[in-house]
């Protein structure tokens, strides 16, 4: 008998248990928002710090993925160009004589292309400022100061353009 009572007294607290933990799971605030939205886990990637770290409102998260999706189709075409002018620029090396004027072309047109890249950004961020109320301005600022690190280590951020790396791409 005293076996049969352990038995009960261990179903009993295992059967509380179990009663705990749903209605644990039942009272809890539910994160079950989808990502991006108040109240819900951030996106993924840079867009979800920079939204995070400016505390946009709607109308502003709304405005930014516009600028995000146009910044992401001026940086593809422009990685695109870059990646052809270097394939180009490398299968210079493999005749024997390498054509040099059509070296230096293809180098000031990789420079152009870097510049167009850089200035691409810079009036991104300039849009995104624009975005900003007043006194989200400060946050900016800060987030300036950690762009480097944050569009280098962010979830989901990928590595530069085609050829902005030191060594020649793979050739095809």
């Amino acid at each position: 008998m005293n076996q049969t009572r352990l038995l009960t007294w261990a179903v009993v607290g295992l059967l509380l248990l179990n009663l705990g933990t749903l209605g644990y799971l039942a009272l809890r605030p539910r994160g079950l928002h989808p990502p991006g939205l108040p109240g819900g886990p951030p996106p993924d990637g840079p867009a979800a710090l920079i939204i995070d770290r400016l505390q946009f409102d709607e109308a502003q998260q709304a405005q930014y993925r516009t600028l995000v999706d146009r910044h992401r189709q001026a940086s593809a075409r422009l990685a695109e160009l870059s990646n052809e002018l270097h394939q180009r620029y490398y299968k210079l090396l493999s005749r024997a004589q390498p054509d040099t004027a059509a070296a230096q072309s293809l180098s000031r047109q990789i420079a152009a292309n870097q510049k167009a890249v850089a200035e691409l950004n810079f009036a991104h961020f300039a849009q995104i400022r624009a975005l900003c109320r007043p006194e989200q301005l400060p946050a900016f600022t800060r987030l300036l100061d950690d762009l480097t690190h944050l569009f280098r280590n962010a979830p989901g951020a990928k590595p530069g353009p085609p050829g902005s790396h030191n060594g020649p791409p793979p050739m095809r």
